[in-house]
């Protein structure tokens, strides 16, 4: 009987240690697995990281472009402005000069 115990002892034992073995060889896979998804996706990150540093010099280039026409485009409105105003002033002189001229025409008919 001790021997049937200790034999059964001992298959317990080997098999215990069969599964350990077998169950730390999973074990060192998945770590692997997990070690070599770890390192995909830090270099993704890396990659996204310098892709957003790209997209933000883009906006401020953007930005400072956006900037730059609407200065620009204020200028070209004030330069019309300017120019209506000077015609607006050209065409009130001329109305008066025209009103003169009618004066002088009715003077001229008159006598």
């Amino acid at each position: 009987m001790n021997r049937t115990i200790l034999m059964s002892l001992l298959v317990c034992i080997s098999i215990l240690l069969t599964g350990c073995q077998e169950s730390d060889s999973n074990l060192v896979q998945r770590a692997r697995f997990v070690g070599n998804e770890n390192l995909k996706l830090k270099n993704q990150l890396k990659e996204k990281d310098l892709e957003i540093a790209q997209l933000k010099k883009d906006i401020q280039n953007l930005e400072a472009e956006n900037v730059r026409a609407a200065q620009a485009a204020g200028d070209a409105n004030i330069k019309i402005l300017r120019t209506l105003a000077e015609t607006e002033q050209g065409n009130q002189a001329l109305l008066q000069e025209n009103e003169k001229l009618k004066e002088e025409l009715e003077k001229l008919k008159a006598q």
